[in-house]
């Protein structure tokens, strides 16, 4: 692939979970362009997911990622990790701050933690702080597609929204 190009298929895998990214997309010209100007490299798609009840509450107010809906664990350093499984609970300064782009470019900074949750197998990542104003300028609702990717600038990670259309 030329210039970068993200080969999203090789980075795929044939878990039965994975099912439901049947469509993947290229990051569109206007995004890549936005993540090149903050000097963005290493695009790697994270998951793709439909936005739930949960997701778009005001008083939940965070973007879930299930781990187990994750096609690659691998777009974290260690120590991003552990600012991540360190967080106080309680503690609102706690996670790893990220900078989001929305699908209409505007760049956020969003708290990214993680949850362990109590008596269940599963635990998930969540994008929280701004997400409320996030999920009201992009008039997010139940049932919209995202993709989330991952990429870095200056060396700190940073996530990209994909609304996906006409599914």
């Amino acid at each position: 692939m030329a210039n970068g190009d993200v080969g999203v298929e090789e980075k795929l895998m044939p878990l039965k979970k994975r099912r439901s990214l049947r469509v993947v997309v290229e990051l569109t010209g206007k995004l890549k362009e936005t993540i090149t100007k903050m000097g963005g490299t290493e695009e790697t798609l994270i998951t793709k997911r439909t936005l739930t009840t949960t997701d778009v509450d005001k008083g939940q107010s965070h973007l879930s990622i299930p781990i187990s809906s994750l096609v690659t664990r691998s777009f974290m350093t260690s120590d991003e990790k552990e600012k991540i499984e360190n967080r106080v609970k309680g503690d609102k300064e706690g996670g790893l701050t990220v900078e989001v782009i929305d699908p209409k470019l505007k760049v956020w900074k969003l708290k990214m933690r993680r949850s362990h949750e109590t008596g269940k197998t599963s635990s998930l990542y969540y994008l929280a702080y701004q997400w409320n104003h996030v999920v009201k300028a992009n008039k997010f609702k139940q049932g919209d597609e995202l993709q989330l990717w991952s990429f870095r600038s200056q060396q700190k990670l940073c996530l990209a929204l994909v609304l996906l259309q006409g599914e």
